[in-house]
């Protein structure tokens, strides 16, 4: 393993088509975008999906991955590389009262919703520091924790970036990584589209009327980093840390969020202000929301989470999502 940061880097910060690129990354997370996990954050609440998704993360469908931390606990000094969900990341900072929490992003806007939404409400536990992660320098031996969700796939000097982690963590440190790991840049492999197209078929059965065909979505919404290299965090993570624990899971799941029936919208796209709205009288006349996963039949979820994930434990095709617990290599 190198001692030289530096020689790590693939990108380099004065690089010009860089400097363009990393500009409109900014400005694409500047403000909560449409159809971010952000951007939905308080109109649905857990659904079939996310159960099963703890399930794979965590063995059991009640505790999500952000309920882990604690039990590796306890922490003072954290970082978290980007940004996500509030919600998670209030549940983190609650679950971990003596945790002081450093968000650094690439974006201001995001950075300050942080400090007016978390800041408030964890009064001098939370800090924010704009950066960019591809170039990141991190004190050693100065973090207890480091915690991300969806942000790592952004990140192109991946190899530098977890040397950086593993040289900053402090002895009992540990890594939580939650995050897209799926070909890049969305690019599903054949058989990975094959598989969802058989399985959306066998669907049609139940559902009259719905387009026969699947459309798949481009890259048009996708930021400038969005799954740079997202097929390579895994590896790049187990070379520079000491892996503890991986789940994987959204093998199949995540081609249904990049896809929709011809002649109609995409099941983000689907969420409209009508439906938003029918989320929240669900709220108050049931006491609780409705999860936008409704909108898809249990039946058919269940089959993409069995045949997806055997075929991704199979290593047939890549998995869709992870989360990985990391501790501090010393070797």
């Amino acid at each position: 393993m190198s001692s030289d940061p530096e020689s790590l880097l693939r990108v380099r910060a004065d690089d010009p088509a860089y400097r363009a690129q990393a500009e409109a990354e900014g400005r694409f997370w500047q403000n909560v975008h449409p159809f971010s996990l952000e951007a939905f954050e308080g109109h649905f609440g857990e659904g079939h999906a996310d159960r099963y998704t703890n399930l794979r993360f965590t063995g059991d469908r009640a505790v999500p991955w952000c309920d882990v931390v604690v039990r590796y606990g306890p922490f003072h000094d954290g970082l978290a590389l980007g940004t996500g969900e509030l919600h998670v990341e209030a549940r983190i900072l609650e679950s971990n009262p003596t945790l002081r929490l450093t968000f650094v992003d690439l974006s201001a806007g995001a950075l300050a919703r942080r400090e007016r939404t978390l800041g408030a409400r964890f009064p001098g536990r939370v800090t924010t520091r704009l950066a960019d992660l591809n170039f990141l320098d991190l004190a050693p031996e100065s973090l207890d924790v480091v915690v991300t969700s969806g942000t790592v796939h952004h990140v192109t000097n991946l190899e530098y970036l977890a040397f950086q982690l593993n040289r900053a963590l402090r002895p009992r440190g540990h890594v939580f990584l939650q995050d897209y790991v799926g070909e890049k840049r969305f690019d599903f492999s054949p058989a990975k589209r094959r598989l969802y197209e058989i399985l959306y078929d066998r669907e049609l059965a139940h559902t009259p009327g719905r387009g026969r065909d699947v459309v798949w979505s481009d890259q048009s919404d996708l930021s400038p980093f969005c799954g740079v290299r997202s097929d390579e965090v895994l590896p790049v993570f187990r070379r520079f840390l000491d892996q503890i624990h991986l789940g994987t899971s959204g093998t199949l799941l995540v081609p249904l969020m990049r896809s929709r029936p011809a002649g109609a919208a995409g099941i983000i796209e689907s969420a409209s202000r009508w439906q938003i709205l029918r989320g929240h009288l669900h709220r108050l006349v049931r006491g609780k929301r409705r999860s936008f996963q409704a909108l898809v039949a249990d039946r058919f979820l269940d089959e993409l989470f069995l045949v997806g994930e055997a075929a991704s434990d199979a290593g047939l095709v890549p998995p869709g999502t992870a989360f990985a617990i990391y501790r501090k290599r010393t070797g």
